[in-house]
């Protein structure tokens, strides 16, 4: 079956397709540059991530994965910045990188009405007449939900170890981190306020002068599996 998704010159395609969009008549979405996701028949992806051949590319061809990079969908989606502070999940949000290589899955944020996502653009979110969107799909929705307030709240959604951004107001909560820490088994959470006039850097995970990209004003919101971070 693999065999026949990535024979060459078979069914190929002029046309670049959307990260986690089901296409073609194999019904499998691209989620990397290199990586697919075969599709329900609602089309909708699922279960293991397969990946193309060493130099082939997924893309919008029924072969599924191409030599042709030009043909290539997600080239620069689910790609953190070269600092590891973000990567564009589609045209208008971003995940943090949380200086890793990888964006996270739960830390998730939006852009502004008529801005995209831009790893050109410091401030992650800017006008696409300034940065070209870096990672053009369909928006995989987001930004809405309750509020968290309570840092307990959000390292048990969270449940990981460490010091996670509290939310985007460059004069409060960008200043601010949430803790996570188990105790007896159980995840608990404690808000901390940086130092002076510093901002809590998500990357290394310490209090910085260096205003963060996430408090820049093309950023709406923030989200924390579905739920809004203040």
């Amino acid at each position: 079956m693999l065999r026949l998704l990535i024979l060459l010159g078979i069914g190929v395609l002029g046309c670049w397709a959307e990260c986690n969009v089901c296409t073609g008549t194999a019904n499998v979405a691209c989620v990397s540059a290199t990586e697919y996701q075969i599709c329900s028949v609602a089309h909708v992806p699922l279960g293991p991530v397969t990946s193309c051949p060493t130099n082939y590319f997924c893309s919008a061809s029924d072969a599924v994965c191409s030599p042709d990079e030009s043909l290539g969908a997600c080239v620069n989606c689910n790609k953190c910045s070269s600092d590891k502070r973000f990567a564009c999940i589609s045209s208008s949000q971003f995940a943090l990188c949380l200086g890793q290589e990888t964006p996270s899955a739960s830390i998730v944020g939006s852009c502004g009405t008529s801005l995209v996502c831009s790893l050109e653009n410091a401030d992650i979110c800017g006008s696409s007449a300034t940065y070209p969107a870096s990672c053009a799909t369909n928006s995989s929705g987001g930004g809405t939900g309750t509020s968290i307030t309570d840092p307990t709240q959000y390292c048990r959604s969270l449940q990981q170890r460490g010091r996670y951004p509290y939310g985007i107001d460059a004069t409060t909560t960008c200043r601010q981190y949430v803790s996570c820490y188990t105790y007896a088994g159980v995840w608990y959470g404690a808000i901390y306020t940086c130092a002076g006039s510093t901002y809590f850097d998500s990357t290394t995970q310490t209090c910085t002068t260096q205003t963060q990209a996430r408090c820049s004003a093309g950023v709406t919101s923030l989200t924390l599996n579905g739920q809004l971070l203040t």
